[in-house]
């Protein structure tokens, strides 16, 4: 399944309620406001390496937000066409 984020976790409870929920194997795309949880060393870095989900950072996002080279290595940055790739590839989604 493809868990779609868009709000910042320091605003909502949507990242916690995913990451409680996600049943492996999952895939976690952080959009919108949602990058921030990414950044490396963040409040949300090791809730989100140890979920065992594989990550996924919006590039366009990163950018907007200004937060390029802040974003943890082991998460995958992704442009839209990735995204595009991920909607083919995970047949049920989740939007949080």
């Amino acid at each position: 399944m493809l868990h779609t984020l868009y709000t910042s976790p320091y605003s909502s409870s949507s990242l916690k309620l995913c990451l409680d929920y996600a049943q492996a194997p999952s895939a976690i795309l952080l959009a919108e406001d949602a990058v921030v949880a990414a950044i490396e060393q963040g409040e949300w870095f090791l809730p989100l390496l140890s979920s065992n989900h594989r990550i996924y950072v919006l590039q366009e996002d990163v950018q907007a937000r200004g937060l390029e080279g802040k974003i943890a290595s082991e998460f995958e940055v992704i442009d839209i066409k990735g995204f595009v790739c991920l909607t083919e590839q995970y047949v049920t989604q989740m939007k949080w």
